[in-house]
């Protein structure tokens, strides 16, 4: 696994491993980061269903992560987005440079994290394949790696933006609705 931090406490890391047989292992109670995550191939399923591969994209919210089981397939080639929930707010932001209301789910802090795995869209294959296979070295990598990150994050979470505003316009439209009346003198 390489890992590189492409901004101040955003790391990416790039995972390619093969095994003789499919690897069942535990994870634990803990304080977990937020996290984007990408299969390119195989697979890794946890005991609650949830799946990343195999057409299935993982946003893991930042909280505290369940005991968990997990196994992965004999092979898989992988990238994980991984920075702490707060950060959200550095490249999301509202006005007041928050987390937007329709992000914050993903920063529960001392609350049990979100776990969603949307599907995967051939734009998120392509950006992760990208990033696996970066032409450039030194700082022009470093910059082609912050754009595609910003790029994939945006992907994944575009799907998730445009449910929760057209919830947010949905309930608020009768809130918002003018009557434009003309009179005539």
């Amino acid at each position: 696994m390489r890992n590189i931090e492409v901004y101040p406490q955003v790391w990416l890391g790039i995972s390619n491993y093969e095994y003789h047989d499919d690897v069942l292992y535990q994870g634990w109670d803990c304080v977990h980061p937020l996290e984007f995550g990408i299969r390119l191939s195989g697979t890794t399923r946890d005991e609650f269903g949830g799946q990343i591969g195999e057409g299935y994209t993982l946003i893991s919210g930042g909280g505290i992560q369940r005991k968990m089981t997990y196994l992965d397939s004999q092979a898989y080639m992988g990238i994980s987005l991984c920075m702490p929930p707060e950060l959200l707010a550095t490249f999301f932001s509202t006005e007041d440079g928050e987390i937007p209301p329709q992000l914050r789910f993903l920063a529960k802090g001392n609350e049990w994290q979100t776990l969603l795995y949307p599907k995967t869209t051939t734009a998120i294959q392509t950006v992760a394949q990208q990033i696996v296979n970066c032409p450039y070295q030194g700082m022009t990598k470093r910059l082609y790696l912050q754009g595609k990150v910003l790029e994939l994050m945006a992907l994944q979470l575009d799907p998730l933006l445009l449910r929760t505003e057209q919830i947010f316009k949905r309930r608020s439209l009768p809130h918002t609705c003018q009557l434009n009346v003309k009179t005539s003198l």
